[in-house]
């Protein structure tokens, strides 16, 4: 880069020696000797070869600009009689009061530029045109043009008493085969945020859960022992993001219970464990799922005597938990679950002895659950 600012200062002072070299040429004479060379007569200003484009809607130099603008600070701090004048404009996009002020910023921006390099600011004029319809043609006309002003160099002569030979040819430097021309590229357009990651860390989905709900059995008899009672669990899931889940729970439950023998606030307690196959309609925000598998529960009485009662004490039962769920995540990692819940019981006699006193044949405890839980998805 430092080398292509370095062409850029270069092309700038080339292109303004050989714009004003032929105006100085051109003053010479045919017939009178030089004994020394003044400066004197009106200045002679030329098109300085320099166009300083923007990017659109932008007053900034980039540095290919200001490597230009360099060189022609030096030029004209070669001569005090040295003088630019600088044509802002701009493109037709936006109302036209805009592009007026923009066309005078961006001159102002290449004087403030030439200034700052040591260069007198009265020795610099600047004129703003906006989106004129004869603006330059290059960057679409968001540019600023600079026109170069000298004073020709003359002889000053003294008679002659002999006849002074002729002066020999003056050799005349070809115009420039193309201007010298700084385009400013636009600004790199800023890279688009990272988008945010919409599964979990674990990618197929680990989640751990606790809740509560409702339980009740389903067989009448057996109801016209027990009361509704309260559930707990706490899961574990894995495959929460596949369309195949495994979990792992432990389950538990508290229910009133009135039987002959039992004191009237006596409790049963039930606490197991189950695992279960889940099948997962989709993996995305909503979930909807059914599920199955196989547990046991071990069922006590508590806060009672059970030597006088019709009622075991204890009682392990296998089960085998069915239903179906649907899962909400509220974030990245949270959620929210509620299911349904039938469990088919098997080796089940607590209340066989009650319910046979009773007349009312077996007391089976299938039960049914309506739960909800909160988790957090690993």
């Amino acid at each position: 880069m430092r080398n292509y600012n370095a062409c850029s200062w270069v092309a700038g002072c080339a292109g303004l020696f050989l714009s004003l070299g032929v105006a100085r040429a051109e003053t010479g004479t045919e017939e009178k000797t030089t004994s020394e060379e003044t400066t004197s007569g009106e200045p002679v200003c030329k098109d300085a070869n320099m166009t300083v484009s923007f990017a659109t809607a932008s007053t900034k130099l980039d540095k290919n600009a200001r490597g230009a603008l360099t060189g022609l600070a030096t030029w004209m701090k070669g001569k005090d009689e040295r003088t630019v004048k600088l044509q802002g404009y701009a493109d037709p996009t936006g109302n036209a009061e805009f592009n007026q002020q923009l066309s005078e910023k961006r001159a102002d921006a290449v004087k403030n530029y030439l200034t700052a390099q040591g260069v007198d600011s009265e020795r610099i004029s600047t004129d703003a045109y906006g989106a004129t319809q004869d603006r330059p043609p290059t960057a679409e006309g968001r540019t600023v043009t600079v026109t170069a002003c000298d004073k020709p160099v003359v002889a000053a002569v003294t008679p002659a008493e002999e006849p002074a030979p002729p002066p020999p040819p003056v050799a005349v430097e070809p115009e420039p085969a193309a201007p010298v021309t700084v385009v400013v590229p636009p600004p790199a357009p800023m890279p688009a945020p990272p988008a945010k990651p919409s599964g979990p860390p674990s990618k197929i989905g680990i989640e751990a859960a606790i809740g509560a709900g409702a339980i009740g059995f389903t067989d009448s008899s057996t109801r016209g022992f027990t009361n509704t009672g309260t559930s707990y669990d706490a899961r574990l899931i894995f495959g929460s993001r596949s369309p195949v889940a495994f979990e792992a729970a432990y389950v538990g439950s508290a229910q009133g219970i009135n039987a002959l023998g039992l004191d009237n606030d006596a409790l049963l307690l039930g606490n197991g464990a189950e695992g279960n196959v889940r099948l997962n309609f989709t993996t995305r925000r909503v979930q909807p799922y059914v599920f199955g598998g196989g547990g046991w529960t071990r069922y006590q009485l508590e806060r009672t005597s059970t030597a006088t009662s019709s009622v075991r004490a204890t009682d392990d039962v296998i089960t085998v938990p069915m239903g179906a769920g649907l899962t909400a995540r509220l974030t990245r990692s949270f959620f929210i679950d509620v299911r349904g819940t039938y469990r088919f019981a098997f080796n089940d006699n607590l209340l066989d002895v009650a319910s046979a006193s009773q007349g009312t044949g077996d007391a089976p405890l299938q039960s049914w659950n309506a739960s909800g839980r909160l988790g957090f998805e690993f």
